[in-house]
């Protein structure tokens, strides 16, 4: 039987601090509270841990899960297996975005489990900016893994009761902590590195540098600043690359054995200092390099060997708060950092949705409130056609299998996600001039249940068996979206529960006001997208009343 504990109660009492620690090594699960959604929580280093993750949820294991770690000094010891520039890179965005939700991929220790990777040999991690989830992982001396604590493609939990509700039966504890601030999952990138043209050959580099460190290091020596011989960031053969990426670093895993001591000896690291004790002082020689003071040749060096050696991108794989903008920023600022391009993977690139493109006629109508966040549309009045819903289609065709045969790189990936027991549709409205060419929908909607962000269909609440609604009117736009992202997944829970009582026959999302090109648009959009599994109706008024189409 499931069994929630107060998280505050964790950090006072000894006796939960040794059940929870005794129920992580015998492989059982719990809740875990986070920021963004709850996790059911497991031993990322234990393969018996991970399957039983893997049963509960009914997961399937080509779907990865994201690994949570107290500090980076615990993901460089336990869990990644990168050269020092990844290091680098990983500690540059660590410094702005963890404690928080950014998940980062990069290449896995060998002795991690494949199936926590999904076997990709890739994990992701990331350091919850949540006190209770910090405190366990520490307590059980171990990487959490922990995916949305619900079954496979169900809503995910933003409370412990929602976990309750979920795992009732199953033996876990659940940590409570109250409502999740952030509400939706975190953002996840990875860190990707391709062949360059030219055939670089590293042994070449590693000499030139070697050369430029003994000719420079004297002059330069009792100079607090890095020499500006050695800043790359317009080096000519930056982006001279091919699309062979490398998932093997034979450049590193010739170095890799001795890696360790030499790290050791770097960091003046004594004895009686663990690994973890000592990637805390390389991260203090990572704050000397980042800002401008000199402290280690070497490894500044090594750092610039691995820069000329790849063409380093990295990938978004899922939406979240931190944006892409958000990533580009950190690593302009940066100078070693600065030529790395940052995309969108195309599953998520929602921007190329006709109804991203296309504004409705109905904008301008008091009966349907519409709020255009859009402010560079300069109030264009372009039907959403239907062109813009065979585009969505489009956008959603996957080749046959892909579910079941395709091993993902980062979970969310899948079309039906965060998706409520019942028929779940996203709603928009078109103009009524498109009448001539739609079919009336079948959908008897005093059956549905209609969850309206922003009051866009307030009007019109009559037409449906239950209505609830996100409110925001109060709130100023910033903190609009905040809101809805917050609450989203506790509302359709909350059209699910109504849905199944009243016996509805489906639920009914509008999408109306989100027809801005703001990336935290498209992040609460990715979770309602998917909820519905990405099928969309339209709605016009014809003669005062509200009708529903078919694609």
């Amino acid at each position: 039987m499931a069994k929630i504990i107060q998280g505050l109660d964790l950090l006072n009492n000894e006796d939960i601090k040794r059940k929870l620690k005794q129920h992580i090594d015998n492989n059982y699960l719990i809740g875990l509270p986070t920021e963004t959604v709850y996790g059911l929580g497991g031993n990322s280093l234990n393969e018996d841990s991970l399957k039983n993750i893997f049963q509960m949820k009914n997961r399937p294991v080509s779907d990865p899960i994201i690994s949570h770690v107290y500090d980076i000094s615990q993901a460089f010891e336990q869990l990644y297996h990168i050269n020092i520039f990844e290091k680098y890179i990983i500690y540059v965005l660590s410094k702005k975005f963890w404690p928080g939700p950014l998940s980062i991929i990069a290449k896995a220790k060998k002795n991690v489990p494949l199936i926590l990777t999904a076997h990709t040999k890739f994990c992701a991690v990331r350091i919850p900016n949540n006190m209770i989830a910090r405190e366990i992982i520490k307590i059980c001396e171990t990487p959490i893994a922990a995916p949305s604590a619900n079954k496979f493609q169900h809503i995910s939990p933003t409370n412990s009761l929602h976990v309750f509700e979920e795992f009732k039966d199953e033996n876990i504890l659940i940590f409570d902590d109250g409502q999740c601030d952030v509400g939706i999952e975190s953002t996840v990138l990875k860190i990707t590195k391709f062949k360059k043209r030219n055939n670089v050959d590293p042994q070449k580099i590693h000499k030139n540098f070697n050369n430029k460190i003994n000719n420079i290091q004297e002059k330069h020596i009792l100079n607090n600043s890095i020499p500006e011989d050695f800043n790359f960031s317009n080096d000519k053969n930056d982006n001279n690359n091919n699309d062979d990426e490398v998932t093997t670093d034979n450049e590193y895993e010739n170095e890799y054995k001795g890696e360790l001591k030499l790290l050791r000896d770097l960091t003046n690291s004594q004895k009686s200092e663990s690994n973890i004790e000592m990637y805390v002082k390389l991260k203090n020689i990572f704050e000397n390099i980042e800002s401008n003071k000199e402290k280690s040749y070497y490894i500044y060096e090594k750092i610039l060997k691995y820069k000329r050696l790849y063409d380093y991108r990295i990938i978004i794989y899922r939406r979240g708060k931190y944006t892409k903008n958000d990533i580009e920023e950190v690593l302009m600022n940066n100078n070693l950092l600065n030529n790395i391009k940052v995309d969108l993977y195309k599953k998520i690139k929602f921007e190329d949705l006709g109804i991203f493109q296309k504004k409705s006629e109905y904008q301008n109508d008091d009966n349907f409130k519409v709020i255009d966040n859009n402010n560079n549309n300069n109030n264009n009045d372009n039907i959403i056609n239907e062109n813009t819903y065979k585009q969505n289609k489009k956008f959603l065709q996957e080749p046959k299998n892909t579910n079941q045969e395709k091993n993902e790189v980062s979970p969310g990936l899948l079309i039906t996600h965060y998706s409520p027991f019942v028929s779940t549709y996203m709603v928009d409205i078109i103009s009524k001039k498109e009448n001539k060419n739609n079919n009336l929908s079948n959908i008897q909607l005093n059956k549905c249940i209609f969850l309206d962000i922003g009051n866009s269909f307030i009007n019109y609440q009559n037409y449906f068996l239950k209505y609830i609604n996100i409110y925001y009117d109060n709130l100023s736009e910033e903190e609009q979206i905040k809101y809805v992202t917050k609450n989203f997944f506790l509302f359709l829970r909350k059209a699910e529960t109504l849905a199944i009582s009243n016996k509805a026959k489906n639920i009914l999302i509008s999408i109306v006001n989100f027809k801005s090109s703001d990336e935290l648009y498209f992040s609460i959009f990715d979770r309602i997208f998917r909820s519905a599994s990405g099928k969309i109706l339209k709605v016009f008024m014809n003669n005062g009343e509200l009708q529903i189409l078919n694609n």
